[in-house]
């Protein structure tokens, strides 16, 4: 399928929840640890950003992942953007990616990064913190500005904010009422209060 030209202005590209950009992308690029290390996209939906990504950043083919949940069969698979060799699924809204799931890829190096384009719930995303808390590194949250209160809780318990991704150079990499927020990780896991 082909895939929209991006400009530098925050556009919405149905069905992308998040409008994209090409700052957005290097901003991506920029925050998220580099190759070889293993980043996940959880709930990547048709993945249209992450395509868009590797298509801009071929060099991180090998370690960038989707993760959607999968479809029964007979059934369109959800993802219709990311090469099927870069997607990943899970059994539904509620689980989280397996170590054995991740074996294979990356010669089985933890992931180091996480992104989360607007997730539906806390709970997945203290779930993925709890299990990879030690080896993740940068998690980056991208989702309605009005939705920040809710997800801050869990982001913080895990890691301390380094920033807001809003733009470089005056421009903009999401539309005004997203944002983009960076987590690095603190202490370590035994230190950890997720919260309830």
């Amino acid at each position: 399928m082909d895939l929209p030209e991006l400009s530098n202005q925050p556009t919405r590209y149905p069905p992308s929840c998040a409008s994209l950009s090409i700052p957005l992308l290097h901003f991506l690029h920029k925050t998220l640890p580099a190759p070889p290390s293993l980043i996940l996209s959880i709930g990547s939906g048709p993945g249209l950003l992450e395509a868009l990504f590797l298509q801009h950043f071929p060099s991180r083919s090998s370690s960038f992942f989707g993760v959607e949940v999968s479809v029964p069969e007979g059934k369109p698979p959800v993802n219709r953007f990311l090469p099927e060799q870069n997607a990943l699924t899970v059994n539904g809204t509620w689980a989280v990616l397996s170590e054995e799931d991740t074996e294979e890829l990356n010669d089985a190096e933890p992931a180091k990064g996480l992104l989360f384009v607007y997730p539906r719930q806390p709970g997945l995303i203290k779930e993925y913190l709890h299990k990879a808390a030690t080896e993740v590194e940068v998690v980056v949250w991208i989702g309605p500005r009005c939705d920040e209160g809710v997800f801050k809780g869990v982001l913080e318990a895990w890691g301390d904010r380094d920033h807001e991704g809003g733009g470089q150079g005056g421009q903009m990499a999401v539309e005004e009422g997203e944002m983009v927020a960076v987590y690095r990780r603190k202490g370590r896991q035994g230190d950890m209060n997720l919260g309830s």
